[in-house]
Formats: C-alpha cells, sequence, structure tokens
C-alpha cells in the first residue's frame, strides 16, 4: 500500500512503461505524460514507475511554492507512519535517507530511502529520476506561467472591448442629446399646459390624450437609457437565444444621429432569420462599430445597406453592411483587423474597432471580412452560426 493511493484514481492517462532498467523506464513515463498533466499525478506517475514492484524502495518528491503550497509526494510501498510534513526528512522511519537536490528549481528536493538491506540503486538510475522529476517540474512551472499569461492577455482584450464601448458612447453623445431631447421637450411642454389648466379648473377629455402623450414619452426615454445602460456595462451575462434583426436596430438606434450628421440613407433589407445564440451587447457593439465606420467613409452621404440572409446548408446566418465611400486600399484589407491598425491618420481612431469587431464575432463562433464592392464603397459580412436545433 502506498500512501499516495488516492492518486492512482487521477492517472487513468499514463501508463508505465516497462524497460530494462529503472533509470529507462521513468525517462520513458516522462515523454508519456501530457504536457498540462497535474504536478501532483506527473511526479506519482514518475516515482511509481521508478520503484514499480520493489516494496524495499521508498522514494519521495518536495516542491515548494506550488500554488501557494508545499508539495510532498511520497511512494512507500510498506506500511510506515503517517506522511511526513517536513521537506527534510520525508521518510523518518527509516535510517539513512538521501537527498537530492533539482538542478535550476531552488530548495526543490528528490528523497530516495532504502529498507536496511536492500542493495544501492545505480547511481545513472537516480540521475534519470533527478532528470526527469526536474523536466517536469519545470515544464509544470512553464505551463502555469502561459496559463496565467493567457489569463491577463483575456484580461486585457475584455478591458480593451469595455474602452471601446464607453469610446463610442462618448462618440454618440450627440445622438444620444438628439434621442432624448424631443420626447423630454413633449413631456416638459404637456404637463406645463396641463398644470396650468388645472389651475384655473379648465381639465377637459382632451387633456386624457395630453397624458397619454406624456406617458408614451417619457416610456420612450426610460427605455432608451435602460438600454444605453445595458449596453455600456460589461457583458457577464450568459448567451440566450435573440433575433439578430433586434440587434441591428438597437445599435441602428445609437447610431441616429451619427447617420444624421453624415447625410446617410440608411436602407434595412432583412431577410428571414432563425433565432442565434449570442450576447446583446457585444454583438450591438459590433453593428455600432460598422456602421459608425461605414458613415466615416461616406464624406459626401450616400446609401448605407444593411441586408441580412441565412445560409442553411453551412448553418449560418449573414449580415451585409456595404457603403459607399471611398473604399479600402488593397494592401490595407490583410491588416483591417489588426490591433491599432488605421487608416484614418493622427487623431482619426484608436484603431481597435474592427479588432474588437473581429473578438467578439470569434468569441461567438462566427467570422468576419471586408472586401471592395464596384465601382465603388466596400462591405463588411458578419457571419454568425444558428445553434444546433434540439
Amino acid at each position: 500500500m502506498t500512501d499516495v493511493q488516492s492518486g492512482r484514481d487521477r492517472l487513468e492517462e499514463t501508463m508505465v512503461i516497462a524497460g530494462s532498467g529503472r533509470g529507462e523506464r521513468v525517462l520513458a513515463q516522462l515523454a508519456s505524460l501530457s504536457p498540462d498533466i497535474d504536478l501532483e499525478d506527473g511526479l506519482y506517475a514518475l516515482i511509481s514507475t521508478f520503484a514499480e514492484a520493489d516494496e524495499d524502495v521508498c522514494i519521495g518528491v518536495c516542491v515548494p511554492q506550488v500554488e501557494g503550497r508545499q508539495l510532498i509526494v511520497r511512494h512507500a510501498p510498506r506500511p510506515s507512519l503517517p506522511r511526513a510534513t517536513d521537506a527534510a526528512r520525508l521518510f523518518p522511519e527509516l535510517d539513512h535517507e538521501a537527498i537530492f537536490p533539482l538542478a535550476f528549481e531552488r530548495e526543490a528536493t528528490v528523497h530516495v530511502a532504502l529498507w536496511q538491506g536492500t542493495e544501492p540503486l545505480p547511481a545513472n538510475d537516480l540521475d534519470s529520476l533527478v532528470l526527469a522529476v526536474g523536466a517536469l517540474v519545470r515544464r509544470s512551472r512553464f505551463v502555469a506561467s502561459l496559463r496565467r499569461d493567457a489569463g491577463e492577455v483575456n484580461s486585457l482584450r475584455d478591458k480593451a472591448v469595455q474602452s471601446d464601448k464607453l469610446a463610442g458612447l462618448g462618440r454618440m453623445a450627440a445622438s444620444i442629446v438628439h434621442e432624448l431631447n424631443n420626447p423630454l421637450t413633449s413631456i416638459v411642454a404637456y404637463a406645463d399646459l396641463l398644470r396650468k389648466r388645472w389651475d384655473v379648473g379648465a381639465i377637459d377629455s382632451v387633456d386624457r390624450d395630453r397624458l397619454a402623450r406624456i406617458s408614451e414619452a417619457a416610456t420612450r426615454v426610460l427605455n432608451f437609457t435602460r438600454e444605453l445602460v445595458a449596453y455600456s456595462r460589461p457583458s457577464t451575462a450568459d448567451p440566450t437565444l435573440l433575433s439578430l434583426h433586434d440587434v441591428i436596430e438597437r445599435a441602428v438606434q445609437f447610431c441616429d444621429h451619427v447617420l444624421e450628421s453624415s447625410k446617410v440613407r440608411l436602407e434595412l433589407v432583412f431577410g428571414d432569420l432563425p433565432p442565434i445564440r449570442g450576447l446583446h451587447g457585444p454583438l450591438t457593439q459590433v453593428f455600432v462599430n460598422l456602421l459608425t465606420n461605414a458613415c466615416q467613409a461616406m464624406e459626401c452621404g450616400g446609401v448605407l445597406r444593411v441586408s441580412t440572409s441565412e445560409d442553411a446548408p453551412e448553418g449560418m446566418v449573414e449580415v451585409a453592411v456595404s457603403d459607399e465611400g471611398h473604399g479600402i486600399s488593397e494592401e490595407h484589407l490583410e491588416q483591417l483587423f489588426e490591433a491599432y491598425f488605421t487608416t484614418r491618420g493622427e487623431g482619426g481612431g484608436n484603431g481597435l474597432g474592427l479588432n474588437i469587431v473581429r473578438t467578439i464575432v470569434h468569441a461567438h463562433g462566427g467570422s468576419v471580412c471586408a472586401r471592395n464592392r464596384s465601382p465603388i464603397g466596400s462591405i463588411f459580412i458578419v457571419r454568425l452560426p444558428i445553434p444546433a436545433r434540439s
């Protein structure tokens, strides 16, 4: 019985390699381990392979600073004292214990103890064991650092998405004021009129219609501000089934003033689409960015067309955003979605908008591409998967 018997249940993917010597077996076992195997499981696989079927050999490994703790793995085939927690002696029940430090690993050690009368182990085999354990520990630390780096990259990407969203809200400030101004004007005017009529006792049935208009205008403001707040927040919800047309119309609402000030005429050509699975906020950001870019490309106005269709054989829905602007230089087409790449010159943009569009679309399992139209303009095509029907 071993002190790490429970570890066997976690090692279904490891295999014990037969060979002519302990050293060959342990190195072969190292080569067979998955690169992302848990360090404790991997150490157990190595030392149990080294001491396979030999009840006179006790092997242990001590590795400090693994996820904030000291990791100790022991293989002691004979019944022994309770598991040791002192790195100085992993096998205090035995008289002699050899300790081998790992190269490049400060304070990490391999411990070997033999029951009395057992033949000493060959030095070459011990060297192979120490080499294999050291390689596994270094590999494990490297994989852990890659995971941390990947987590930091994802965190920075999420912050960039949120930053771009807030920057977009800044650009839409005029549109927001314009959207709120009309219903607020109606609310103030009708409320003031009704107050004056109340003061003179002149309220009549016509005023009921005025109250309805106040309620309608206030509801419009409330709905718009709720959508604006929801859009500005970081997305933490789980994907749900949604209408892509609702998402596009919401983006159009946010870009209303941009469209008006650019003298752009918008055409929406909606096909018959099934629901898709996604997040309202990020997908709205995709089309806000594409619509805003298209308006900026049409300095002299023109027609901005958004069309949707279903590619049933491919299991995708497709949204095409086409403009009548100056088009895209062929040399820039391949770089268009790279971070910080922009063709607008100094002060014209941070070069993150289209990169974030691609990031969000890819996160939804889709794709986005751009090409020039003939004779003028460009077209951006967003493809998103249709969820499997259960």
